[in-house]
């Protein structure tokens, strides 16, 4: 055998080993991803409000109407929805009740009452405390500032109502920031030449009727062959506009003025008392919050809406007294569970605004109004 004939012989023998290797570790590193993906496909929790609610080009997502789920968050805490996707057991009339003073209660998932029942809302134990009040649950999970002032515009002016209570947690004004939340479309309000703006309507529907891969996204797009494809097929993807810093004529603080001042006009025309309500999370460390809570104080004064804002309220409670009013990690099987009213949270929630609200001159005065008839 001639010299040349043994080198390449060896080089073929090198190059088939090291393929071999490369395979192996190629196969490595994709048994390894995709073990990796399906461990955090599993773990993933699936949301609560994927159970009852629905695609709406205006808003998203709403409830849908006329549901009852019997063990909604856990063996008999029932979610029961209206036939106008208030979270309700029966229908409210266009006109107020003989005798009755009606709120409305504008929110996120806090005011929905995530986690309890039905009669355990701090809306609907508002109506507990006192025979007087009638109150509608407008409060919708995953919903920012934005979708539920968009939602009390147009079903909430449907009805007459006394009172309007508009409530929030921080977070609520950074979901306004974005056009989804979780992966699912939302409108984006701009302000525009002065004017309120809602772009990004129709709401994208894809995400919502394809909830697997919503719900996986993030899982997804972490696979190897995922940015693998997108290399080769996709130019480097631009941040959403709605992650961008945003010009100043449309920063946060400019569309939650304008968000105000829209439903001040709103709550005019139906002859009714606007409140704010500021709702406290289990964290009062975030920076967001001190600056949110700044600016939504100095919009109200400056604007002459009363604001029952109860952060310092919770605050000021002990430890293990605050704890008992948030749903804890794991005792409840959903995504994002955790740090909601737990009953007694709601319970709390309730009593305090109750005080406060009676307290207010604009409320004081129709209750005694209906007192006296």
């Amino acid at each position: 055998m001639n010299v040349p004939n043994r080198v390449r012989k060896v080089g073929l023998w090198l190059i088939f080993n090291i393929a071999v290797v490369l395979l192996l570790l190629a196969l490595c590193e994709g048994t390894a991803s995709f073990t990796l993906f399906f461990k955090e496909v599993a773990a993933n929790q699936s949301l609560a409000e994927r159970r009852h609610t629905q695609y709406d080009e205006l808003l998203g997502w709403v409830n849908t109407p006329n549901l009852y789920l019997a063990d909604m968050y856990g063996p008999g805490i029932y979610l029961q929805i209206n036939s106008q996707g208030f979270r309700s057991k029966q229908d409210f009339s266009p006109q107020i009740p003989d005798n009755k003073l009606r709120l409305i209660c504008s929110g996120d998932s806090f005011t929905f009452g995530y986690g309890v029942d039905n009669d355990h809302t701090w809306c609907q134990l508002l109506a507990a405390r006192d025979k007087r009040l009638e109150t509608v649950n407008m409060g919708q999970g995953g919903y920012g500032v934005d979708q539920a002032y968009l939602w009390y515009k147009r079903d909430g002016q449907k009805l007459d109502h006394d009172i309007h209570l508009f409530a929030f947690i921080t977070t609520d004004f950074e979901r306004m920031q974005r056009d989804e939340f979780n992966g699912y479309g939302k409108p984006l309000l701009k302000v525009q030449n002065d004017t309120l703006l809602v772009t990004n309507v129709p709401v994208p529907w894809r995400s919502f009727y394809l909830p697997w891969l919503t719900q996986n996204q993030e899982a997804i797009d972490d696979l190897k062959s995922t940015r693998l494809l997108r290399s080769f097929f996709l130019s480097e993807p631009e941040t959403a506009s709605a992650k961008q810093p945003v010009a100043e004529e449309s920063s946060p603080e400019v569309v939650a003025a304008k968000i105000l001042a829209d439903l001040i006009k709103l709550n005019q025309a139906k002859n009714s008392t606007l409140v704010l309500v500021y709702l406290p999370g289990q964290d009062f460390t975030d920076d967001d919050l001190d600056h949110w809570r700044q600016v939504i104080h100095t919009a109200a004064e400056r604007q002459s809406v009363p604001l029952l804002d109860l952060v310092d309220t919770f605050k000021g409670l002990p430890a293990g007294e605050l704890d008992s009013l948030f749903i804890q990690k794991g005792e409840i099987d959903y995504q994002g569970a955790a740090g909601h009213y737990t009953v007694k949270g709601n319970q709390y929630v309730a009593d305090v605004l109750y005080e406060q609200l009676m307290a207010l001159p604009e409320i004081a005065a129709s209750s005694k109004s209906l007192s006296e008839k």
